[in-house]
C-alpha cells in the first residue's frame, strides 16, 4: 500500500526502472545474507553444509521462488520478490496503458486470497499451501493498487477522521470475531489475512494520512532503516531464542520478544550506519 501510494512520485521522477533495480539488488543481497547465515548455523550445529545446499537448491524450491516468491532461504523474503514482480507488472501495464485492468482485478484477487487461504477449510474442507496466495498476485498487486487509488482519489482529504476512528474500532473487533468464530469451529486455516484485514488496513492507512502526524525520529527510522529492519530481524529472533533458551529465561523473554527484537535490530543498524559513515569520511 505504501509503495502504491508513493508510486506516482516515482513515475513523476521517471525512476520506475531505478526502483525495480533497487528492489532486485535487495532480493539478491537478502538471499545471499540468509544463505551465509544458515551456513553459519549449520557449522555451529555441526550439520552437513553440503546436505543443506542440496536440500535448498532443488528444482521444486527454485520453481516456488520464481513463480510464487517463496525464498527457500528465509520465508519472510517472499515480500521482496513479490514487490519486485508487482513493480515490473505495473511498469508493463503502464506501457500498454492498461493500469485499470489491475484495479478491476484487485477485489477478485483479494477474494481468491480469502477463499484459498483463511477460509479454505470452511469452503473446501481442506487447506492449500499458503504460498499459493501469499505472493505478488493475491497480495502484492491488490494492496499496491489500493495504495495507488488512495493517492489518486485523495481519500485522506475526503474521509472524515471521526468516522475513520469508529471504523478502525469496528474492523478490529470484526477481525478478532472472525478469528474467534473460525477457531471455535475448528476452521481457522493457515494465513493471517481475514475478511476484515483489508478494510482495517485501508482505514488505518487513510487515518494516518488524515491526521498528518509528524515525528522526526519515527520518520528517520522509516526512511533509513525500515527495509533492513524487515530483512534482518529474523536473525535476531534466532539469536535471542538460542541465548534465552540457554539462560533458562525463555518464558519471560516471550512476553517482550517483539520489542527486544525490534530495538536490538534497530540499534544494530544505527551502529552499522555510523561505522559506514566513519569509514567513508576517512
Amino acid at each position: 500500500m505504501i509503495t502504491g501510494y508513493f508510486y506516482s512520485d516515482t513515475v513523476a521522477r521517471y525512476k520506475e526502472k531505478q526502483q525495480i533495480k533497487k528492489i532486485f539488488c535487495l532480493v539478491i543481497k537478502a538471499n545471499i545474507l540468509f544463505f551465509v547465515w544458515n551456513v553459519i548455523l549449520d557449522i555451529l550445529r555441526r550439520d552437513s553444509i553440503i546436505s543443506y545446499v542440496r536440500a535448498v537448491f532443488t528444482g521444486k524450491n527454485l520453481l516456488k521462488f520464481f513463480l510464487l516468491n517463496e525464498s527457500p532461504l528465509a520465508g519472510h523474503l517472499w515480500y521482496l520478490g513479490a514487490i519486485l514482480y508487482v513493480l515490473v507488472i505495473v511498469l508493463l501495464a503502464d506501457k500498454f496503458n492498461c493500469r485499470k485492468t489491475l484495479y478491476y482485478l484487485t477485489p477478485v484477487l483479494l477474494i481468491a486470497d480469502l477463499i484459498f487461504g483463511k477460509y479454505s477449510l470452511l469452503i473446501f474442507h481442506q487447506e492449500f499451501p499458503y504460498i499459493l496466495v501469499r505472493n505478488f498476485l493475491c497480495v502484492g498487486i491488490p494492496y499496491f493498487c489500493i495504495g495507488n487509488l488512495i493517492r489518486e482519489k485523495r481519500c485522506s482529504k475526503k474521509w472524515n477522521s471521526k468516522i475513520l476512528q469508529v471504523l478502525i474500532v469496528v474492523f478490529t473487533i470484526t477481525s478478532l470475531a472472525e478469528r474467534f468464530v473460525l477457531v471455535s469451529a475448528g476452521l481457522n486455516a493457515t494465513r493471517d489475512h481475514y475478511l476484515s484485514t483489508t478494510f482495517l488496513a485501508i482505514c488505518l492507512f487513510v487515518y494516518a494520512l488524515k491526521i498528518n502526524w509528524h515525528n522526526k525520529e519515527l520518520t528517520v527510522i522509516g526512511r533509513k532503516y525500515s527495509t533492513w529492519l524487515y530483512i534482518i530481524h529474523p536473525i535476531f529472533i534466532t539469536v535471542f531464542s538460542i541465548v534465552t533458551g540457554k539462560l533458562g529465561i525463555k518464558s519471560i523473554y516471550r512476553c517482550v520478544a517483539p520489542i527486544v527484537v525490534y530495538c536490538a535490530t534497530l540499534v544494530f543498524l544505527i551502529i552499522l550506519q555510523k561505522v559506514k559513515m566513519a569509514i567513508k569520511s576517512k
